[in-house]
């Protein structure tokens, strides 16, 4: 049981946070959906704000907005 809590300490930190909050999110490509027609498939780079990591999601949206915030939604 020891080794169980010791290892789910070790791993949790490695994890990423669904609550992390990114002030700072660019999209860096933008290309037409090939599986969402009228949608666009977003790469967006944002920064954790407690570590300072960037984080690349790729989500699809039909604006820049809404690409944004899914990301943001996912936690970064």
């Amino acid at each position: 049981m020891k080794c169980m809590m010791l290892a789910a300490v070790l791993i949790l930190p490695l994890t990423p946070s669904a609550h992390a909050t990114c002030s700072s999110c660019n999209i860096q490509s933008k290309n037409p959906s090939a599986t969402a027609p009228g949608k666009f498939d977003y790469r967006v780079s944002c920064i954790i704000d407690e570590s300072g990591d960037e984080v690349n999601t790729v989500v699809t949206a039909s604006t820049d907005e809404e690409a944004i915030e899914l990301t943001k939604k996912k936690g970064c």
